[in-house]
């Protein structure tokens, strides 16, 4: 979490501003909103900004303004705009976890002379998905390395990779041959209906649709590698591939 301190509100030119603001800092009597748009940038921010999730801003040592992170940018290039940068997002209201852990609390970090600051927070760790309960920032699924480990531990149970390539292709079947899909169109015109496909298919499959002069009108395309992964295999496809595979 970005931790931002606050000054005091104060006016400034808008026509000197990268954000064409009339005030900084934080007033007593603005709202979150206008508490917002004082304080979300412009901020000498480091790499580590790209990472977070959520910011916090500060005054006086108490949290007044907690916002979850949609993107960190570059400022319009200005006056003062040399390294700085913005934050844009979504400001967090009651009955947020993050709201409500740190705002009209006492700043989770020690007074500072750099208004910027970052913490770790509770609310954004969970634990590495290997099993070894290290905290990791959420979003995250393993601690750096720890899903090679996990996942050569677990071929080594099965005897090495062509046991566990066997294991794997008689649980869950291997069809790289099937890798087709047919985009679902409207019958009554043809037209795509801009619905996500649902299953992926061998070329040749029946799951076509003819127009009145037998013409297919959901032309195949090959899968993408997303959709290799995503989409399951059509039942009838996988029966056919089994029975060519039988014949080879």
């Amino acid at each position: 979490m970005i931790v931002i301190g606050a000054g005091v509100e104060q006016p400034i030119d808008p026509a000197e501003d990268e954000l064409g603001r009339d005030r900084i800092g934080y007033g007593p009597t603005m709202s979150p909103m206008a508490l917002y748009d004082a304080t979300h940038g412009t901020w000498h921010l480091g790499e580590r900004a790209q990472r977070e999730r959520f910011a916090l801003i500060t005054h006086d040592g108490r949290g007044v303004l907690a916002v979850a992170i949609d993107r960190v940018e570059p400022a319009t290039t200005g006056r003062q705009s040399s390294g700085r940068s913005v934050i844009h997002g979504e400001i967090l209201t009651t009955g947020h976890p993050m709201h409500d852990a740190y705002v009209g609390a006492p700043s989770p970090i020690p007074p500072q002379r750099n208004p910027i600051g970052y913490f770790n927070a509770p609310e954004e760790q969970t634990v590495c998905a290997c099993g070894c309960d290290e905290p990791i920032p959420a979003g995250k699924h393993f601690a750096s390395g720890h899903d090679q480990t996990a996942l050569h531990e677990r071929v080594r149970q099965l005897g090495g990779v062509v046991d566990f390539i066997a294991w794997f292709d008689r649980t869950h079947g291997y069809w790289p041959d099937i890798n087709v899909i047919y985009e679902p169109v409207s019958l009554k015109d043809g037209g795509p209906t801009g619905a996500p496909a649902r299953a992926r298919h061998r070329l040749g499959c029946s799951h076509f649709f003819l127009d009145k002069d037998g013409r297919i009108i959901n032309r195949p395309r090959l899968a993408t590698a997303k959709e290799m992964t995503s989409l399951r295999p059509c039942k009838s496809c996988q029966d056919a591939s089994a029975k060519a595979a039988t014949r080879k």
